[in-house]
């Protein structure tokens, strides 16, 4: 055992695992080895893990969902931290962040969830309209955390999971603190956070009370719809693309596009799996690496992929849309240990 880790455990108080294969963590099925492998069962866990961390010169990298992120054959040469902290604290008058770092409604009043970053999505969705809380339905299904979806402002069927949100706690160097909503820099599938530093413990939300039956079936019709036209009988990491936002300098391209739907125009945004159906595509294999014939914005593991073939995959759309369309796809997938 060298002594880094050593050091790690000692300061941590709990072990920490060596060469852990990632491949069976992420959904993707796909990723070499973390060096150092923790799981951070609360929030206090994460923090300490991240402070230690610092302090010995390791780099970090925290798994929670596990979805939207390709590992690198090699693995990842440092420590990675699952988040497994998945507390959700609802009250009529704001709360304290699960973990007790502070509330980021400054007391408010309304109908407050504060939700730990290593929470699932859809249980967060699950639990609110169990209280009779309404908002985040469209995002039922979504696979990942909290902390991902607030990360890459994950969103669906209109919504986005930032059109409800107060504030963030983060941990930036030493300190904790709320930032709130309009200090997150959030656009489509970006945020601050994906140029920074700071490590996202939990979240608030306020949500409002609305009918629980309707909202029950609307989650329950968008579950139908993702199984009816998303490959999830398959190991992958979602949209592998953002879609294209129509702006100055791709209108002229896109208006160039064959049988182009008007309302794309309208909503000023392109699908990524359309454009890469539009090239005949779909089922491009390179190894155990296949464009889903389902959904066309999926790369699908057909159970020995590797993470250079999907890789490889990835840049030989990105060749074929810009070389033929003129557009450039922006991946939505986040690599890891490359």
């Amino acid at each position: 055992m060298d002594k880094q880790i050593q050091e790690l455990e000692k300061l941590l108080g709990k072990k920490v695992e060596t060469n852990e294969p990632l491949a069976k963590y992420t959904t993707f099925k796909i990723g070499g080895a973390a060096k150092y492998f923790f799981i951070a069962k609360n929030n206090e866990d994460l923090v300490r893990a991240i402070t230690f961390a610092k302090k010995l010169k390791i780099s970090t990298y925290i798994l929670a969902g596990c979805s939207n992120v390709l590992v690198a054959d090699s693995g990842f040469d440092g420590l990675v931290i699952l988040n497994q902290a998945k507390d959700v604290i609802i009250s009529a008058k704001g709360a304290a962040p699960a973990g007790g770092q502070g509330s980021a409604s400054g007391g408010k009043k309304g109908n407050k969830v504060v939700a730990d970053a290593g929470v699932w999505l859809m249980d967060l969705v699950n639990k609110t309209i169990d209280q009779g809380l309404v908002g985040l339905e469209n995002l039922g299904g979504i696979p990942g955390s909290v902390g991902g979806a607030i990360r890459g402002n994950a969103g669906a069927y209109g919504s986005e999971i930032a059109d409800h949100l107060i504030g963030v706690e983060v941990m930036r160097g030493s300190k904790q603190f709320v930032l709130n909503k309009d200090k997150c820099g959030f656009k489509y599938r970006d945020s601050i956070f994906k140029r920074n530093n700071d490590l996202i413990i939990s979240a608030e939300f306020e949500l409002a009370k609305g009918d629980k039956t309707k909202a029950q079936a609307t989650v329950k019709e968008i579950l139908q719809k993702r199984k009816d036209n998303l490959p999830l009988e398959s190991p992958s990491a979602g949209c592998i693309f953002q879609n294209v936002l129509i702006n100055t300098d791709n209108m002229d391209a896109v208006k160039n596009l064959r049988n182009l739907p008007p309302e794309y125009l309208e909503k000023k945004k392109v699908p990524a799996a359309w454009l890469i159906e539009l090239l005949d595509l779909k089922g491009k294999t390179i190894g155990q690496a296949q464009i889903s014939n389902k959904h066309a914005n999926f790369i699908i593991n057909l159970g020995g992929a590797t993470a250079n073939q999907v890789l490889q995959l990835i840049s030989y759309v990105k060749m074929k849309v810009r070389d033929e369309l003129g557009i450039q796809l922006m991946e939505e997938v986040e690599y890891v240990g490359f």
